[in-house]
């Protein structure tokens, strides 16, 4: 054919960008000989689709019924060579040809995602109209990121959270003495890359044995049709599995447990077709007759983690207050985006000798997020209906941040108030 094309973004060496950054690019064409085209045009498009289809209707009346819906994001098209001003084609030699170009994405547009049942996807194509010939395509995929900061959230979400249950087991008309359980979490907003520190408090008072404790990180995904009618679908996904071991009966057992979040896609809210939570679910597996107790918290999976401001134990010179925290507040960077994390711009107050205190993170506390695959993603075909004469294309994987804590020195977490006894609630039978 002797055409080859590519598309490299220069300003993101991943394809990885937040909603409302510039994205930079060029489209490099190589000829092995002359060529005429009426046109050469990049398409950069976004949009969410979905699509599922279900059984209805009994006997003679069943049917496959299609449930779908499209909205789209964003629609960007610049013209790279076109035909003369006397409506001949324009004549490429042969060689390389580059042709930069630049977009600005909206600050609210949905994040990439990939699923089951639908998909929010980014792509950029060029399109070779040729004459008396079919259209050359060629298309890439980039991934684009809602930030999502946890320190812009709900305040909520930094305070402890216990869930409790008591239950008693039947069997005709025996009853067991009661099995306590305790699940308690710090906080409730986390990051890819953070482990979620997990503790559960088991009093065994019954006569069963408790075969173990299950604790799970689950991702439920909504996906929301429009047509023919509305219609709502949700998939769970196990995201993280431990299974803790088991307790005897009339005994006690303390858990604690870390679950690392992997790279996974940030909590995204109702703005989209696509929505995406995040909760913990815990169960205890008790042998015999009776449901297991089931726990949940939900979480939320953000992609700038939470800040908890160190002590104010470093004195300074007031002349360096100042200077301190700008040099504090440039170094938290998000990536490429001039955004800044937020930092603690308070020095406290001036004693009568001249120094300071300040609570502002060192530059080296906080490392810049990598973008990852997402986790359990399989590469997927971004080709469409407009790509029957595709010269090449790329495998797409969305890509999330994730943050490497192993050689941070996370501050210590909020003491966490006194912990009643367990035996505060009414046991379930």
């Amino acid at each position: 054919m002797g055409v080859h094309c590519d598309i490299r973004f220069t300003n993101s060496t991943q394809g990885a960008y937040l909603s409302g950054q510039r994205l930079t690019g060029h489209v490099q064409l190589k000829l092995t000989e002359a060529k005429k085209f009426n046109e050469i045009s990049l398409r950069i498009v976004g949009y969410t689709n979905v699509h599922w289809s279900q059984k209805r209707g009994q006997g003679r009346h069943r049917r496959t019924v299609g449930y779908s819906a499209k909205r789209d994001h964003l629609s960007s098209v610049k013209v790279l060579v076109e035909s003369q001003h006397s409506g001949t084609p324009t004549e490429l030699p042969a060689g390389e040809h580059i042709y930069e170009f630049a977009c600005d994405l909206p600050p609210h547009l949905p994040t990439s995602f990939e699923g089951s049942y639908g998909h929010c996807r980014y792509t950029a194509q060029v399109v070779m109209d040729r004459p008396w010939k079919f259209n050359l395509t060629y298309r890439v995929g980039f991934t684009v990121i809602q930030p999502l900061d946890l320190n812009a959230q709900s305040p909520a979400i930094r305070v402890p959270t216990r869930m409790e249950d008591a239950r008693v087991f039947c069997c005709a008309f025996w009853r067991t003495k009661p099995l306590y359980v305790r699940v308690t979490v710090p906080y409730t907003g986390y990051v890819p890359g953070q482990a979620i520190p997990l503790t559960i408090d088991l009093n065994n008072q019954s006569s069963r044995t408790i075969e173990g404790v299950n604790m799970k990180l689950l991702q439920e995904v909504t996906y929301n049709a429009e047509t023919p009618s509305k219609r709502t679908r949700r998939q769970v996904n196990t995201i993280v599995k431990h299974i803790g071991d088991g307790v005897g009966s009339e005994a006690q057992k303390h858990y604690e447990q870390r679950l690392v979040v992997p790279t996974v896609i940030p909590t995204c809210g109702s703005q989209n077709l696509i929505n995406v939570s995040y909760r913990l679910h815990i169960t205890v597996r008790v042998t015999g007759c009776g449901s297991d107790p089931v726990l949940e918290i939900p979480l939320i999976i953000g992609s700038v983690p939470l800040i908890f401001y160190q002590p104010e134990t470093v004195a300074l010179p007031a002349e360096a207050t100042a200077a301190t925290t700008t040099t504090t507040n440039a170094a938290f960077n998000f990536g490429s985006n001039a955004q800044l994390l937020p930092t603690s711009s308070s020095t406290g107050n001036t004693s009568s000798g001249g120094l300071g205190r300040v609570a502002t993170l060192p530059p080296e506390y906080l490392p810049p997020p990598t973008y990852e695959e997402a986790m359990n993603a399989a590469a997927v075909v971004i080709t469409d209906d407009t790509d029957t004469n595709a010269i090449g294309t790329k495998p797409y994987v969305p890509l999330y941040p994730s943050y490497n804590f192993n050689d941070v020195q996370w501050p210590p977490l909020p003491p966490l108030a006194q912990q009643p006894p367990l035996l505060s609630l009414p046991p379930k039978q």
